[in-house]
């Protein structure tokens, strides 16, 4: 057997016959998942010691953890039919074969075997991955933590860094998780039960250094202080805020300003000098001899940089971190030039001194002065030698950047803590004023937009000009009419050359008066520097009309090269900051029949040039700007310009009156675009999507108001669009014709249009929405998400609600087509999840969409779905039970994702608890069954996700509406037994009978599922509000027997048999004899509550 082991895993390692090697693999995998083969297992690895097959081996058990592969022949095999006994057997098994493997894999590692590196590492990485992957059923893995550290701390240093390591890198990275809610858990349970064992075992080594450095002992033995240092990393950047509805792995500190709430057991560590000072010199002792050790280093200084210090116990403790602090960055800026020349080293150096004086403050820098001074010089030299040596490249951790947000931090300061007269004031002032004049220099005479890569998205592009340009404002502010005079200089300077022709120059000058000057020419508001000030009347300062002129004359000028993306993107992002600040002081003068716009800037544009009088001129202008754009082809810029657009027009509409907008050369202007919209980039499948944005705009313009001509409007547009599945009837044009109309349904206002409006389009909707149509846009994602918005759109035009009476007969029909659609695409949905292993996640994205929109649907009322019913239509009963198969199938998978799992709860509450009536009389006994099949699943999962109070607020509202749901459906159920047509009552009473016989041992489940919330969550009160509403609505079917289980449960938990309590329980149950009233559930609820706060 050893033999055939061996030979296979040398087989399977090499390079062969595929289908060989894929069958050798396959029995390698069943041989190391059976655990009875464990002590042969062992053997292999600790007595034959092939390097080969324990490689193998291990690569075999790393790739079946990953595919979530189980091991079989567990050791314990017991069942039984209690939900918690299985559970306690899983979890036995589960903890006793990791700790097998640990075992063996700790001895192994700890022997002198002379193997490869790789070796060791697979095996270490393959233990780390088998306790991430199994940390919830482990029993008391914190013991196991300890084992490791008291196996191999003293014995073998290098063993405990790697296995640590990798363990805090699996369990930190969420590609390791099956969703979300179990990273959380699982990196929360890491946090409170086995960090500090750990941290406490690092500290200890840090602490017998004894004078000797890390980057001395690199040299002696460089693994083991590079898994030193990694650990480290890991254990400091840990996520200690983690969000429940984000995914943000581990973003916590990135912000400057954001304090690290480390927890109290890592305040030793941190206020450790030994540890402190060790950082700082290996921070420059490893920048040329390991660079990604410094940076680690630098790193692991920021997060402390930013502690809170309200964690520090005594002002003795306080100060000593706070002078180490200084000393340590007075230190590395005497070493400037070991890392100036690096980029990416200096902005994170700035960036420390930033969290540092952020977080530290210069309140009580009089104790630090001599250090402070000597900081100060220093700063202001490598001021100097950064800009000549970077310029100001716009580009995300640019030296000079980090370092101007030092600059501002320290005068923020320093206006903070000492009034603005005090030497110290003065000489940040003149210091910064400098600085200015140094910047706007290399700005203009150099080309600072060499680092943006053209297919930089406009989101992006944005964001690295307020990051580039912000910090610099309060310089800008602070002689702001010698700065001007300073830019107009700059600019006559450009209009001599070559007439404007260099773009790169042209779209700098753009961007720079934009996000500099733009405080005092725009009012876009940049307060971030304002320091909490009362703002200051703005200074008619000479010179910034001349400068807002020039820029528009580089939209308007025709000879200006705008071959450039960058410069598309900048010239489009002042249109939006102009049209923003300006268009709503647009107005019409009756008198004069004239438009009209009273803002403050655009006043001065006319100041200066009287041709910009007219404002829809200018108007025209961007707005055509914006129109070119749509023959680029360009994703980022269309979807800015469509922004532009609507916004443009939204605001144009609502301050001019409407006949006067409807003659308005931009009224026309659009009407070209729409006639036209056949030969833009929007007529490729790329941008299909988009048009739904066009045509709301055109919904806004001309079919929008009463007064319109909105008939005769709604069929030209309309022809206009049918012309796309005239032409031929294929899956773009289809797309075309969808998305056309998905525009116009989200965005007609009134009644009385719309009502016209779906009477237009019927005819054709209803002739694609064929059979065969449906069947083939069911398996297409795309067509499939077009045809489920269009009916989102239709159903949540607030013209559907059920009062407009006169909107119904057509929406009835056209929900007649829709319901066939959902069947088949629900149909097709089951179908795959029973027969593909893995479900991709544009599925779930899919199926997640028609859960919301058949939850709008019934919880807002918009189609009274009963009528289906009244009328002998099986359609909507046939919709319904599938609806039910849909979430019982597909919980599992959108359990784990929250805003998905937001949406199935929210359309199972509406479909149960809306069509109570229904399932009583319409549907079959499976439907009641699969419902508490969801319910006792759905408590399952909040079992499992026990990790205290912290996870009971999120399960809170799932429990609640589980209680509401089962106790209305129930209730409903059981009442309509007790009078009606007799045919009526058997049916109800057979119904009853069946989910006693045949529901029986979900009832129970769930039963027992609510009373062990209970235990695992004592303290919490939200609880009490719902597990009562869960045991009546279960209790009611069988009283007697649930009564029994009650007392038995509670008599096993308290251990008595005679007790106010089970007094109280039968006092409960009593209620529930006879009919029901809701007197009787207020009752017993009432007590159970009692009951359930006394078996806590």
């Amino acid at each position: 057997m050893k033999a055939s082991i061996h030979q296979n895993s040398k087989i399977a390692m090499s390079v062969g016959d595929f289908n060989k090697n894929q069958q050798i693999l396959e029995l390698l995998r069943n041989f190391v998942l059976d655990y009875s083969n464990i002590e042969l297992f062992k053997s292999l690895i600790l007595e034959d010691c092939n390097p080969e097959t324990t490689f193998a081996l291990y690569s075999i058990i790393q790739k079946s953890l990953i595919n979530g592969d189980h091991f079989t022949n567990l050791p314990h095999q017991k069942v039984s039919t209690e939900y918690f006994y299985n559970e306690y057997d899983h979890r036995l098994n589960i903890t006793e074969i990791c700790t097998k493997h640990i075992d063996i894999a700790l001895i192994y590692l700890q022997q002198s075997h002379n193997h490869p590196n790789y070796v060791y590492n697979q095996v270490i990485f393959t233990i780390a991955l088998l306790m991430r992957k199994n940390w919830v059923e482990i029993f008391k893995i914190e013991d196991i933590i300890s084992q490791i550290i008291n196996s191999t701390i003293q014995t073998n240093k290098i063993v405990f860094f790697k296995i640590f390591e990798n363990l805090i890198s699996c369990i930190r990275q969420y590609s390791y998780a099956s969703g979300y809610i179990e990273f959380r858990k699982i990196l929360n349970n890491f946090q409170m039960l086995s960090l500090q064992r750990i941290l406490n075992a690092i500290h200890q080594q840090i602490q017998q250094l004894q004078g000797q450095s890390l980057l001395q002992l690199y040299t002696q033995n460089k693994t083991m202080v590079e898994s030193f240092i990694n650990l480290l990393y890991q254990l400091m950047n840990l996520n200690f805020n983690l969000s429940y509805y984000e995914i943000d792995i581990d973003n916590d500190g990135k912000d400057t300003s954001q304090l690290t709430n480390f927890p109290d057991y890592y305040l030793d560590l941190i206020i450790d000098p030994t540890f402190q000072k060790e950082l700082f010199q290996d921070t420059i002792g490893f920048i040329n001899i390991d660079q990604n050790l410094s940076l680690q280093c630098i790193n692991m200084l920021q997060r402390i940089a930013c502690v809170r210090l309200s964690i520090f116990h005594n002002k003795k403790c306080k100060g000593e971190f706070r002078r180490i602090m200084w000393e340590g960055l007075l230190y590395l800026y005497q070493n400037q030039d070991q890392f100036i020349n690096y980029a990416e080293f200096s902005s994170e150096i700035h960036s420390l001194a930033v969290r540092i004086i952020n977080n530290l403050t210069l309140r009580k820098i009089v104790k630090f002065q001599y250090l402070f001074d000597n900081f100060f010089q220093l700063i202001q030299q490598v001021y100097k030698k950064t800009v000549q040596i970077y310029g100001v490249k716009i580009m995300l951790n640019s030296p000079i950047i980090k370092l101007q947000e030092l600059w501002n931090q320290i005068s923020y300061q320093g206006s903070l803590h000492l009034p603005l007269n005090d030497d110290f004031n003065v000489k940040i002032n003149n210091v910064m004023q400098i600085q200015l004049i140094l910047v706007l220099k290399t700005f203009f005479q150099q080309n600072q937009f060499t680092e943006i890569p053209q297919e930089c998205s406009v989101k992006k592009f944005k964001k690295l000009l307020d990051l580039t340009f912000m910090p610099f404002h309060c310089l800008f502010k602070s002689h702001i009419q010698d700065n001007i005079n300073l830019i107009l200089q700059m600019i006559e300077q450009l209009r001599g050359d070559n007439e404007y022709q260099c773009a790169a120059v042209i779209s700098l000058t753009i961007v720079f008066l934009l996000h500099t000057s733009n405080t005092e020419i725009l009012n876009l508001g940049f307060e971030s520097y304002n320091f909490g000030q009362k703002e200051e009347p703005k200074p008619n300062l000479d010179g910034q009309s001349y400068i807002l002129k020039f820029i528009v004359e580089l939209i308007m000028n025709q000879q200006v090269q705008r071959n450039t993306r960058i410069l598309k993107i900048s010239i489009l992002s002042f249109i939006e900051s102009f049209i923003t600040t300006t268009i709503d002081s647009f107005c019409y003068d009756q008198e004069t029949k004239t438009f009209k716009n009273l803002s403050q800037i655009y006043s001065q544009l006319i100041r200066v040039d009287q041709r910009y009088q007219n404002y829809v001129l200018v108007l025209e202008t961007m707005l055509d700007e914006c129109f070119q754009i749509f023959t680029s082809g360009d994703p980022y810029l269309i979807e800015f310009s469509l922004k532009l657009i609507e916004f443009i027009y939204q605001k144009v509409k609502k301050y001019i009156p409407r006949k006067v907008f409807k003659v308005c050369t931009i009224t026309e202007m659009l009407k070209q675009f729409f006639l036209q919209l056949n030969i833009t980039c929007l007529n490729t499948p790329q941008y299909i999507k988009k048009r739904a944005v066009v045509f709301k705009i055109i919904t806004i313009v001309w079919v929008d108001d009463c007064s319109d001509d909105y008939l005769n409007s709604l069929v030209d547009i309309y022809n206009q669009i049918k012309q796309s599945i005239l032409i031929e009837m294929n899956k773009v044009n289809i797309l075309k014709y969808v998305w056309d109309l998905i525009g116009i349904a989200s965005e007609i206002d009134v009644d009385n249009i719309y009502r016209a409006f779906l009477r237009i389009i019927y005819p054709d909707l209803a002739n694609l929405l064929t059979q065969e149509n449906i069947e083939l846009f069911a398996k297409d994602y795309d067509s499939s998400i077009a045809i489920i918005t269009l009916f989102k759109a239709i159903f949540y035009n607030k013209n559907t609600r059920l009062s407009t009476e006169n909107i119904q007969l057509i929406l009835y029909q056209i929900y007649g087509k829709a319901m066939k659609f959902f069947i088949i695409l629900i149909q097709q949905q089951i179908q795959t999840a029973k027969t593909q292993q893995k479900i991709s996640d544009l599925q779930l994205k899919q199926v997640s969409k028609l859960l919301a929109l058949m939850s709008q649907i019934s919880g807002q009322k918009k189609i009274n779905q009963g009528f289906f019913i009244i009328y002998n239509d099986q359609c909507f009963l046939e919709l319904y039970n599938l609806q039910i198969q849909l979430i019982l199938i597909y919980r599992q998978l959108l359990q784990h994702i929250p805003k998905y799992k937001k949406i199935l709860y929210e359309c199972f509450d509406c479909i149960c608890q809306d069509h109570s009536e229904t399932l009583a009389y319409k549907c079959d006994l499976n439907s009641y069954l699969d419902i508490f099949l969801i319910c006792k699943e759905s408590l399952k999962e909040i079992i499992y996700d026990n990790q205290g109070e912290d996870t009971i607020n999120e399960n809170c509202a799932t429990l609640i509406l589980i209680g509401t749901l089962l106790s209305n459906i129930s209730t409903f159920l059981i009442q309509e037994a007790s009078v009606g047509d007799i045919n009526d009552l058997q049916m109800i009473k057979n119904k009853i009978n069946g989910i006693n016989l045949q529901g029986k041992q979900i009832l129970y489940d769930i039963f027992n599922l609510s009373c062990q919330i209970t235990l695992i969550y004592p303290k919490n009160s939200k609880i009490i509000f719902a597990i009562p509403e869960i045991l009546y609505a279960i209790s009611i079917f069988n009283p007697k027997d649930f009564e029994t289980l009650l007392i038995t449960m509670v008599t096993n938990q308290i251990g008595i048999t005679s007790n106010p309590i089970i007094d109280q329980i039968s006092l409960a149950f009593k209620n529930l004899q006879g009919e029901l009233q809701i007197s009787n559930k207020e009752d017993f609820v009432r007590k159970i509550k009692v009951v359930l706060e006394m078996y806590k």
